[in-house]
């Protein structure tokens, strides 16, 4: 089954070592993505890059802790992008947050 729409690209863009309550970041703006019911998103570990600290992230053979960029991304409507935002907002302490306006294309499986 195939449905379409538009709405909008959630980009998060933080660090590796970035942490909230304990954990890594990344994780739980994934899991605060997934208990607000969000239609899905997924997580991109950069081989390299930097932000505004101009502070070069790159993976290294031999690095024991490192500090690679990382992307968190979700589609849904804008409603709901907009709904999670403030929650995403309080969560990044440095970073960068986008937003897009796109038009998806969905596909599930039928169920029938």
């Amino acid at each position: 089954m195939k449905s379409s729409g538009t709405g909008k690209l959630l980009r998060i863009f933080v660090d590796e070592r970035d942490r909230w309550r304990g954990q890594p970041l990344y994780t739980a703006i994934i899991d605060l993505l997934r208990n607000e019911r969000l239609s899905g998103a997924t997580v991109f570990r950069g081989v390299e890059g930097f932000g505004s600290h101009r502070e070069l992230h790159q993976a290294h053979l031999f690095s024991l802790m490192p500090n690679l960029p990382i992307l968190i991304e979700a589609v849904d409507t804008e409603e709901r992008i907009q709904a999670v935002l403030p929650l995403v907002e309080r969560m990044v302490g440095e970073g960068l947050i986008t937003l897009e306006r796109v038009e998806f294309f969905r596909y599930m499986r039928d169920e029938s």
